[in-house]
């Protein structure tokens, strides 16, 4: 059986968090010699569990303008499952052959003994960092569903991909609070919210579900009006007093019983005190005589 391919999501997200490109893991210069491209059928080819979950649609028809120029510089890799095609990485491309009503696409076909199947999801993300910068809504919701999957927590996830735990906490925040709106309406991908950066939702995440609405709501009209969303300073000030407050607990209150109790006992203490200073003041007064 051949090698699986190795692939760490680390190494990724580190080249993707320097905006830097480099050549699919699938596709290096050593694998490529050793795989034909074939052009496969357009209507036989899946996509799933891609962590992208919107695409550029401009960007999409420069590049099949690209493509129906030059051409494909560069296949797809799938492989075959149940007698079609699944996509392991070129949406995009694939995208694009379709907006232009090709029949076929060139691909490199990977047998399955090649590919780790569980690695699949992080095999598509790195796909999509390394091709075309993912949206932070995008990157946001592809760490939560890694988490998920492997059942980490932030700190874990942090640790696996080589980022610090406040950054995957801050993206978590932000995926859960897109989670919570799609949930609750049905959002569609195109809706505005899916543009609001990670630094923003960071202001919003404090704040209850109600008030998260009415946050977003703030920062989709100032979009829509201006053009641009709000500054962070702005949404600081509007979202301070939608903040919950701080409770002071009340004082607990004393029935008349519990009351007229605690006034004894403080009765007989004060007995008790003024007993022991005249028991004081003698010894003192003797002792007083005695040194005379």
């Amino acid at each position: 059986m051949k090698n699986k391919t190795n692939f760490n999501p680390a190494d990724i997200l580190s080249k993707a968090s320097n905006r830097t490109s480099s050549l699919n893991p699938f596709l290096s210069s050593e694998n490529a010699a050793q795989h034909q491209t074939i052009d496969i059928p357009i209507d036989l080819i899946i996509t799933e569990n891609n962590p992208r979950k919107t695409f550029n649609e401009t960007s999409i028809r420069e590049l099949a303008d690209s493509i129906s120029q030059y051409g494909l510089l560069q296949p797809i890799v799938v492989r075959k499952k149940a007698g079609k095609y699944e996509l392991i990485n070129g949406e995009r491309r694939y995208r694009a052959h379709k907006l232009l009503k090709s029949k076929t696409i060139p691909a490199v076909v990977k047998n399955v003994e090649q590919i780790d199947i569980t690695k699949l999801p992080e095999i598509k993300l790195v796909e999509n960092l390394q091709r075309e910068d993912l949206s932070e809504s995008d990157l946001a919701l592809s760490l939560q569903e890694l988490k998920n999957r492997h059942k980490e927590t932030n700190e874990q996830l942090a640790k696996r991909i080589s980022k610090s735990a406040q950054w995957v906490k801050t993206k978590i925040a932000h995926a859960e609070i897109l989670k919570e709106t799609s949930l609750n309406s049905n959002v569609d991908k195109s809706h505005p919210i899916y543009q609001i950066p990670t630094s923003l939702f960071t202001e919003i995440a404090p704040l209850d579900v109600s008030n998260r609405k009415k946050a977003i709501d703030y920062l989709i009209k100032g979009l829509e009006k201006k053009g641009d969303f709000p500054s962070r300073n702005d949404l600081r000030e509007y979202v301070r007093p939608l903040k919950p407050t701080k409770q002071t607990k009340a004082k607990p209150k004393l029935s008349q019983l519990e009351l007229k109790d605690l006034k004894s006992k403080l009765a007989k203490i004060k007995e008790k005190i003024s007993v022991l200073q005249n028991e004081k003041a003698i010894l003192e007064e003797t002792i007083r005589k005695y040194k005379k």
